[in-house]
C-alpha cells in the first residue's frame, strides 16, 4: 500500500484521523473517540440545482459508457482491464451481475491498519472541457468483511470509506499537480459515530483566504491530539458551508447519525451519483436519482482548461480496515449532453 496515497485520502477524510496518525507509528491503528462537541446533522448547500432541472437536463443526456456487469471475465484479472486501471491492492469479481470491488490486508482479521484500492477508467470520457452536463452514477450495495470476535470493535473506528471521483487524474482529490482539476463524492462510515459524505473539490491558493478550515494541514493540528482534531473537524463542518480541510475544499458535508438512517443508506443497494454541469460551474450530487447538494465552483476547471480538455477519467475507490473488504456495485452509467 502506498503510504503517500493513504496520507492524501486520510487528509481528505476529516473524521477518521487516528487512521493517518496510526501509520506513522506503524502499529494497528484504531479511531479516536467520538468528540464530545455537537456537529451540524447535515450542511445544506445552495439550491443551484432543482430536481426538475435535474431531471430535465438528464433526460437529455446521452450514455457514455455503461455496465450491469453481466458479462465476466476469466483469470487472472477476473475484471475488464481494457477499460479500467487497477489502482492499489484492489481486485474484482464480477458475480452475479455486481461488480465486486475487493481490498485485502495480511492477517490477522479484524480492525487494523487501513488499506484502500480501487479502479480508474482508462480513457476519458465525458464531453472536451466538460461543456453542457456530464455525470457519473453507480449502484452500491452492501459492504462485507471478514468474520471477527466482535469484542475488537470499538466506538469510532473507520467501518468502511467510498469514493467516485471525476478529474483529470486517478486516484483521490489531494496531493496532485496545481494544474490537475477534479471533483469527488465519497463517505465514510464510522462505528457509533456517524456517516459522514462529503462533496469536495481540489485545493485552490485563494481557498484559504475565502473559506473557514479546520486544523488539518496547520501547525496548529501538527500538536493536536486526533480527538482534538476531529473537535476542529466537526466545528468547521458547523459552519454550515464550504471549509477547507486539506488537501481538499469541502463543498458541502452531510452528517448521519441516527443507526436506522445509516443502515436505511447503507444497507440495501442505493444509487449514488456526482453532475457537473453548466459547463463545470456547477457540481452536484444525487442519491437514487434525487438532488442532494449543488455548489457553484464558477472559476474552478476553466482555471486550467487543458486538465480537461479531452473529458475526465473517473476512479471508484474503497479504504477500510478489515483484512477482506468487500464493495458490491451494479448499474455503472457516464452520461454527457449532446
Amino acid at each position: 500500500m502506498s503510504r503517500r496515497m493513504v496520507r492524501q485520502w486520510m487528509g481528505i477524510l476529516g473524521a477518521i484521523a487516528t487512521v493517518a496518525a496510526g501509520l506513522g507509528c506503524g502499529g494497528q491503528t484504531q479511531e479516536a473517540p467520538v468528540a464530545e462537541e455537537p456537529a451540524a446533522e447535515a450542511t445544506a448547500a445552495p439550491s443551484l440545482v432543482t430536481q426538475a432541472e435535474h431531471e430535465a437536463t438528464k433526460g437529455k443526456t446521452t450514455v457514455q459508457l455503461s455496465d450491469d456487469f453481466n458479462q465476466a471475465y476469466g483469470p487472472p484479472d477476473q475484471f475488464d482491464l481494457k477499460r479500467w486501471t487497477r489502482l492499489e491492492t484492489a481486485r474484482a469479481r464480477i458475480r452475479d451481475g455486481h461488480w465486486l470491488l475487493e481490498i485485502e490486508r495480511a492477517p490477522p482479521p479484524g480492525p487494523g491498519e487501513a488499506v484502500l484500492g480501487g479502479f480508474g477508467t482508462t480513457g476519458k470520457y465525458f464531453n472536451p472541457g466538460l461543456a453542457g452536463t456530464n455525470g457519473a452514477e453507480v449502484t452500491v450495495g452492501v459492504f462485507s468483511h471478514e468474520d471477527y470476535p466482535e469484542e475488537m470493535n470499538e466506538k469510532g473506528q473507520l467501518v468502511q470509506a467510498w469514493s467516485i471521483t471525476l478529474g483529470s487524474w486517478h486516484g483521490f482529490v489531494g496531493g496532485q499537480e496545481d494544474e490537475d482539476r477534479g471533483i469527488q463524492l465519497h463517505f465514510d462510515l464510522l462505528r457509533d459515530d456517524g456517516l459522514f459524505v462529503y462533496l469536495v473539490r481540489g485545493l485552490r491558493p485563494d481557498d484559504f483566504d475565502k473559506y473557514p478550515r479546520d486544523a488539518f494541514g496547520t501547525e496548529e493540528g501538527k500538536n493536536m491530539t486526533p480527538q482534538e482534531l476531529r473537535v476542529s473537524h466537526e466545528a468547521a463542518i458547523a459552519t454550515g458551508g464550504p471549509y477547507v480541510t486539506v488537501p481538499c475544499l469541502a463543498l458541502a458535508t452531510r452528517v448521519y447519525r441516527d443507526p436506522a438512517e445509516i443502515a436505511d443508506l447503507l444497507e440495501r443497494p442505493r444509487r449514488w451519483g456526482v453532475y457537473l454541469t453548466d459547463d463545470a460551474n456547477t457540481v452536484y450530487w444525487t442519491l437514487d436519482d434525487q438532488v442532494m447538494d449543488a455548489l457553484d465552483i464558477t472559476g474552478y476547471f476553466s482555471s486550467s482548461p487543458k486538465s480537461v480538455e479531452d473529458g475526465a477519467l473517473v476512479t471508484i475507490m474503497g479504504v477500510a480496515t478489515n483484512q477482506l473488504n468487500v464493495w458490491k456495485m451494479d448499474g455503472l452509467e457516464f452520461r454527457a449532453s449532446p
